[in-house]
């Protein structure tokens, strides 16, 4: 079922929607047009898993992506520019000199057009040509489906009337023992990947592709985060925030990663290449849902997406979406109690 409640306005008058998706046991994920925030994700035993805010108005001041959808580009772009046929298109620069996740006004800062068939709710934005630099009329949608089998099913699609670039992302903070609750030193992850793409010091691809293997880096079985941080003390003081090789083959749908916590787990599946592991490091007394305080580690990410700044980097995969073809991508979060 899907419940639709008018939560307020923008300035240019139009209206936000929130949309509460329900199945047969008791979970529940709330959806906001606007950005298309995940406010709650809720389990049958009232645990609601993401972080997120009591009002529109912290979302429409949020800079932290709590939760929201990441366009028309995931993560850094250095010198705030793509490479689209042989040319460099200079875009806005947000995180001078680069731009991250789209831009000042990216796809989370705009009111998306919800539509309800059945069990499945769309979301759709029209990105004009010259939106924060990017070439191209893109048409851009996201849908999204709770299963009674507990899967949160979100299906990407995007054409355009111009080459241009296009990786979408979510960037949901997960915390399996609720929003209000310990930092997630204590959940256990596993990341289904043998490599990560190296960052320079300003965090954008060195272009070098390492292995995680008995490394800081390496999830590759269930680990838990905090023990992994302790037993390679000192070696990411701003902890996780780096971006994995998934191993599968390109865009085929595989397993990302998991997280579990006590007796709930999440895992993730996607048919992007990649997926960036973030611990949340640079939040800091930040208000949310029901006053709670978050801090660094009060949340995780698993970002599915294209590598970051490929265009540069000719051997990652490529984010180029020709002039009328198809982008298309799909994300599972499959909940469970374990």
């Amino acid at each position: 079922m899907i419940i639709l409640q008018e939560i307020g306005n923008l300035s240019d008058g139009s209206v936000v929607k929130k949309y509460i998706l329900t199945n047969d046991n008791g979970f529940e994920v709330h959806i906001l047009s606007y950005g298309l925030y995940i406010q709650k994700i809720i389990y049958p035993d009232g645990t609601d898993i993401v972080l997120g805010y009591d009002t529109l108005e912290e979302y429409k001041n949020d800079n932290y992506y709590l939760g929201c959808i990441v366009g028309r580009n995931a993560n850094r772009l250095s010198n705030a520019s793509i490479i689209i046929n042989g040319k460099e298109v200079k875009l806005s620069e947000n995180e001078s000199p680069k731009q991250l996740h789209g831009g000042f006004e990216g796809f989370h800062r705009q009111n998306w057009i919800g539509e309800v068939e059945g069990e499945v709710l769309t979301l759709k934005y029209f990105s004009k040509d010259g939106e924060e630099g990017y070439p191209g009329n893109l048409e851009v949608s996201s849908s999204f489906e709770l299963t009674n089998d507990n899967q949160l099913i979100i299906d990407y699609k995007a054409t355009s009337d111009q080459d241009t670039v296009v990786n979408l992302t979510r960037h949901d903070y997960f915390n399996l023992s609720g929003y209000q609750s310990k930092e997630i030193k204590e959940h256990q992850v596993q990341v289904n990947s043998s490599f990560y793409t190296e960052n320079d010091s300003t965090n954008v691809p060195t272009g070098q592709i390492k292995s995680t293997k008995e490394g800081i880096l390496d999830f590759s079985e269930l680990k838990e985060i905090g023990n992994q941080l302790q037993s390679f003390e000192g070696e990411l003081p701003m902890g996780y925030d780096h971006n994995y090789v998934i191993d599968k083959s390109l865009n085929e749908l595989g397993a990302a990663g998991i997280v579990r916590f006590e007796n709930k787990s999440l895992a993730i599946f996607t048919t992007q290449p990649g997926v960036q592991l973030y611990t949340a490091a640079y939040v800091n007394d930040l208000i949310g849902k029901g006053g709670a305080v978050y801090g660094p580690y009060a949340g995780l990410c698993l970002e599915t997406q294209h590598f970051p700044d490929a265009t540069k980097l000719s051997h990652f995969p490529s984010t180029i979406l020709k002039e009328n073809e198809e982008y298309k991508h799909q994300l599972i979060y499959k909940f469970a109690n374990s």
